[in-house]
């Protein structure tokens, strides 16, 4: 597996479009601290670590009536393909209700976020 973050969040995504109500996957800071931004935005209901020596991330997913809340996600930066953008050049997303998860100095964040602190930083994904 070349990109585990993106690994991680296409399963939320694939967990959604089959309908389930929680997915698990291999545990590391960096997908802990995605998967709190997506909870403070209310893309995920909860998540929860369990195992000491192999930690499992185990997501509850969210759902408005029948319908996900995540509808569809882009992975901006790739392996091969950093994307980094400035605090003053942060894109905005498809939709106002958007999530673009950002990896800067100070931590996981959103672009909201970090256009507030005066952050730039790595583009991980659009959420939206």
């Amino acid at each position: 597996m070349n990109y585990p973050i993106a690994d991680f969040l296409i399963r939320v995504k694939n967990g959604y479009k089959a309908g389930k109500k929680t997915i698990s996957s291999p545990s590391s800071n960096f997908r802990q601290s995605v998967a709190e931004v997506l909870k403070k935005y209310g893309y995920i209901k909860d998540f929860s670590v369990e195992g000491d020596v192999k930690k499992v991330i185990n997501i509850d997913l969210s759902y408005a009536g029948n319908t996900p809340v995540l509808s569809d996600m882009k992975i901006l930066s790739k392996p091969g393909r950093r994307l980094y953008s400035t605090s003053q050049s942060l894109p905005w997303g498809k939709t106002p209700k958007s999530l673009i998860i950002i990896s800067t100095s100070s931590g996981i964040m959103s672009q909201k976020e970090a256009y507030s602190k005066k952050l730039g930083g790595e583009l991980i994904a659009e959420i939206w």
